[in-house]
């Protein structure tokens, strides 16, 4: 999607976890207003697997990422 946005082809809402190519000359232009575009995330993981090191990582990344945007009170 970022590559028609670099070559003049349109817009996209691209969210801000995904990583965007370095060779594909865009910026991010953060959204304002209300409402505000907001997604649900959910993760699903095998019992068990959660303390697996690499899902483990990718489990707190996204409560990082959760913890950053929801609003306190």
């Amino acid at each position: 999607m970022s590559a028609l946005v670099a070559h003049g082809f349109g817009v996209s809402l691209v969210p801000r976890l995904a990583p965007l190519p370095p060779e594909h000359e865009v910026v991010r232009v953060p959204l304002t207003g209300t409402p505000v575009p907001s997604r649900r995330i959910v993760t699903c993981v095998r019992r068990g697997a959660s303390v697996q090191p690499p899902i483990a990582r990718v489990l707190a990344a996204l409560q990082r990422a959760k913890a950053e945007r929801v609003p306190s009170g």
